[in-house]
């Protein structure tokens, strides 16, 4: 359910990032791209509950996070 809900999440900042790129009005392109961050944020909350919730899950994002030392 969380992995659905990514998903859904990451649609959706693909569709406001792509509106955004399709509007000449300024205005509605910072409005869209806002939006796109909010649906970024939820992405991040779940990945969040996810990590909390999949101990393989988070062995695998620790081994290969690009961030790792």
């Amino acid at each position: 359910m969380l992995r659905a809900a990514m998903i859904a999440e990451l649609d959706a900042v693909n569709i406001y990032e792509q509106m955004a790129n399709l509007t000449k009005n300024e205005k509605i392109r910072k409005i869209l791209l806002d939006i796109a961050r909010e649906e970024k944020i939820h992405v991040a909350m779940f990945e969040t509950v996810l990590l909390q919730t999949d101990r393989e899950f988070l062995k695998i994002y620790a081994d290969y996070a690009l961030a790792r030392r």
